[in-house]
């Protein structure tokens, strides 16, 4: 019997799935797992269809509207995997469904304020319009005929967009209407042109026919036997032939035409050499032969890979893929940054061709879907990308590998489900029966502890290729240098010199961008701050702009003091464009590249960079942290780092893992080709535990060291943390809001073990014109914290203050 009703999880916060009709005509074809558009309040959405039945025990359903695709976009361990995002992360499963799919994808209804016809004609001075506001929403009216109601908030703001929508509604100069959205992004196809026959003497027979009376025709029949029979309209026209030719051969029933689905491959038109064949060094060799005995053994298995930078840890994972399809099983290569995608790709394609997909952010919305469809249909067995490539719909999987598993931007922060694709990864490869291999040169805290107590595996790669020396580290007190205003100590500098005299090169960490991270009134002392934001803006030289890097405000450089017009403004702090300025003026003809979020953020950027360093065109590569990542360059033999201090001062407990482990993986860029490499790393703080570790490559006394401070202070791995952020433009419905909260958290959490922190106001106390306020639940149980957190859900977020946001971080990575 055909299903009558279908469970829908539909994107909305915190919501189980709805049941809807399946209507007459959909019920043979509507599958658990297809995409759907459902009503949902006074709109359309896309959803999810997640279960079915022949029955319903509600009085009044609505129907599905129609049907996405033609079969299933999730089978149903993916449907599992995407409820247990959902439950752990505390938002809904429509949430979480749809981070697992492409973006742009979607269908449903957008709210328009639509202009009425009978103003097609008018002009603001022929209304009545009191505010700049409405004039400016009107103008958008008149010239486009609708602006989206989304688009009225994200410029005005929601209440003052409330404010223009009511007033142009009440004099009748336009409505709000919900109207039909479909995908954003299509499949790609083009028209090609096909002879009727395949046999080249055909060809060549109606050709001579033509030529005397259609010679155009002729020439085109010509040219697509020469082509193999088949050939692109716009390849045709390029060829100088002529539509109505073409036409002309269609209508003989010589040649048809036909549209064919064109996939956007990022890498299509790149060539990728094969990996070069060598022999594992005995080390590499065992970590191997471990890791594809838990392959052939089945079942969940999870792994740490601890190995210092340089000991090739890709070419185990390489290995370790490479069994993987062996056996008839898919894969699944995270890796944190962008930047190192196209790097991680060279020797996998090279390696594996085309079966390898790769999905990032920075591909095109085009480009994402075609990669993710064609991992739906089994087309591509292995998957290279950041974060979100956790959920890619690898058939069969049987590895999932996370490179440089410490790093935090495996992390989630901006919306829900706010997921760590680490313990992401090792539920989906729990719940596939697949082997999590978790690889770091640094490891964060949590997977070296869950190696020491036996829940990982553990497997190392102490020493780099061919047993080369990790480089010397040389530490330099900044305070015997000068003051503040040096940017290159002695040492640095000489050793820079000497790189530049002997042709070899070097990279150098600064992890501040812009020219100076503040800039300061030596009269008054008043620092020039962003006015949405509670920090100082940065100078940026080449424009001379005054930029905010949380909300992206940008502005002029004053000439005086904004506040007291004084005339003496310091430029303080050193950020990359500073250091690239003292560079070239300090070395003479020395080659930079910098590599920044400024330098970074065309399509391709990141890849062009370390293309023009690995061909030698750069003396010098200057960057924030993302030269500190996984960058593999044999000529590099010395890293300088300008300031290891910046992550100490951060106001969070993980500031010394983040500095130690910053520091320890750009020192590895040095050295790691034929020639020796040493570092310098430039600081006030010499005596800092976590620096002279990070100096000595010690991970084992750092992290000896600080589990015992975590355990001490009840944080993880020893403990869990739920955070609730309160946002609003309002400060006092923010406190009152935070207050509540955590006043009811408290008294629920009577007794439980589990500690409420706050309310307080996060270190970053106003962000985007936005006050914002934490309550923190720390606790030794995740379970316990999230039913606790999950009450804290219902009753502020179901029914929230108005203008007050909420959201809940589980195991957040940063308390900023």
């Amino acid at each position: 019997m055909e299903p009558l009703f279908a469970e829908v999880a539909v994107p909305a916060p915190r919501t189980s799935p709805f049941t809807y009709r399946v209507p007459e005509g959909l019920g043979e074809r509507i599958q658990e797992g297809m995409r759907v558009v459902v009503p949902l309040g006074g709109r359309q959405v896309t959803g999810v269809v997640v279960g079915l039945s022949e029955t319903c025990g509600l009085a009044e359903v609505r129907d599905v509207v129609g049907l996405l695709d033609e079969g299933p976009a999730f089978d149903r361990g993916m449907l599992d995997f995407c409820r247990w995002v959902a439950d752990y992360y505390l938002c809904g499963w429509g949430e979480a469904l749809r981070t697992a799919l492409p973006s742009g994808i979607g269908a449903g209804s957008v709210r328009n304020l639509v202009l009425l016809p009978r103003y097609a004609r008018a002009t603001a001075d022929d209304l009545e319009l009191r505010t700049d506001q409405e004039r400016e929403a009107f103008a958008s009216l008149a010239a486009h005929g609708r602006v989206g109601v989304e688009a009225l908030r994200r410029r005005y703001g929601a209440a003052a967009a409330r404010r223009v929508i009511s007033a142009l509604g009440r004099a009748g100069i336009a409505e709000v209407r919900s109207e039909a959205r479909g995908p954003r992004v299509q499949v790609k196809q083009e028209r090609v042109a096909v002879l009727a026959s395949s046999d080249p003497r055909w060809a060549e027979v109606e050709s001579a026919t033509l030529d005397r009376r259609a010679p155009r025709q002729a020439a085109c029949l010509r040219l697509l036997a020469a082509r193999g029979g088949r050939a692109t309209t716009v390849e045709l026209a390029e060829e100088g032939v002529d539509g109505g030719a073409l036409r002309a051969l269609v209508r003989r029933r010589f040649v048809k035409v036909v549209a064919e689905e064109v996939e956007r491959d990022p890498y299509g038109d790149v060539a990728f050499d094969a990996p070069e064949a060598r022999t594992p060094t005995p080390e590499q060799a065992e970590a191997i032969r471990d890791i594809e005995a838990r392959l052939a053994s089945g079942g969940f298995q999870a792994a740490l890979l601890h190995g210092v930078t340089g000991s090739g840890k890709t070419f185990v994972y390489l290995r370790a893929i490479e069994r993987t399809l062996a056996g008839g099983r898919g894969a699944i290569l995270l890796v944190p940054e962008i930047g190192l995608t196209a790097q991680t790709v060279r020797p996998f394609r090279g390696r594996f061709g085309d079966g390898v997909a790769v999905l990032h952010s920075a591909l095109s919305d085009g480009e994402r879907y075609d990669m993710w469809r064609s991992v739906l249909r089994g087309e591509r067995r292995v998957v290279i990308g950041t974060r979100s490539a956790v959920f890619a719909p690898v058939r069969d999987l049987g590895l999932i590998v996370l490179d440089e598993e410490h790093d935090p931007s495996y992390k989630e922060h901006d919306r829900d489900p706010r997921y760590h694709a680490r313990d992401a990864a090792l539920m989906r490869a729990k719940l596939c029966g697949a082997v999590a291999l978790l690889g770091s040169a640094t490891p964060s805290l949590e997977s070296e502890w869950n190696g020491r107590s036996g829940k990982f595996a553990r497997l190392g790669l102490p020493h780099r290729i061919d047993r080369r020396p990790m480089p010397p580290v040389t530490l330099v007190d900044m305070r015997q240098e000068g003051g503040g205003g040096v940017i290159f100590s002695k040492p640095l500098r000489e050793r820079i010199q000497a790189r530049l005299r002997a042709g070899e090169r070097t990279i150098l960490l600064q992890n501040r961008r812009g020219y100076a991270p503040f800039v300061q009134c030596a009269d008054c002392g008043e620092a020039i701050r962003c006015r949405n934001c509670a920090v100082t803006m940065t100078f940026h030289a080449p424009r001379r702009r005054m930029v905010c890097h949380y909300c992206g405000l940008s502005q002029a450089a004053p000439a005086v003091c904004p506040s007291c017009q004084g005339p003496g403004l310091r430029y303080g702090g050193i950020g990359t464009q500073r250091v690239e300025e003292a560079l070239l003026a300090q070395f003479s003809g020395v080659r930079v590249l910098r590599m920044d979020v400024d330098t970074t953020r065309r399509k391709g950027a990141h890849g062009r960079l370390l293309d023009a360093f690995r061909r030698g065109e750069a003396d010098v590569l200057l960057g924030t942290q993302m030269v500190a990542k996984g960058l593999d360059f044999p000529g590099v033999t010395l890293v300088g780092v300008i300031s290891a201090d910046t992550a100490l001062y951060m106001p969070d407990f993980r500031a010394p893992e983040r500095t130690f482990q910053l520091l320890t993986q750009v020192a590895g860029r040095s050295g790691r080709g034929e020639r020796p490499g040493e570092v310098v790393i430039q600081t006030y703080r010499p005596d800092d535990d976590a620096i002279r570790a990070a100096c000595a490559h010690d991970f084992d006394a750092f992290s000896e060291r600080e589990l015992g401070n975590r355990r001490a202070l009840g944080y993880p791995p020893f403990g869990r943390l739920i955070a609730f952020l309160f946002r609003g433009r309002e400060e006092a419905g923010v406190t009152a809001e935070a207050g509540a909260c955590a006043e009811h958290l408290r008294s629920a959490a009577s007794g439980g073990g589990i500690e409420v922190l706050g309310p307080a106001a996060a270190p970053l106390a106003r962000l985007k014109g936005e006050y914002r306020w934490q309550v923190v639940l720390k606790g030794a149980a995740s379970s316990s914290l999230r039913r606790l957190a999950r009450e804290g859900i219902d009753r502020f977020g179901a029914r929230p203050r108005p203008g007050v946001r909420m959201s809940v971080d589980v195991d957040p990575v940063s308390l900023l």
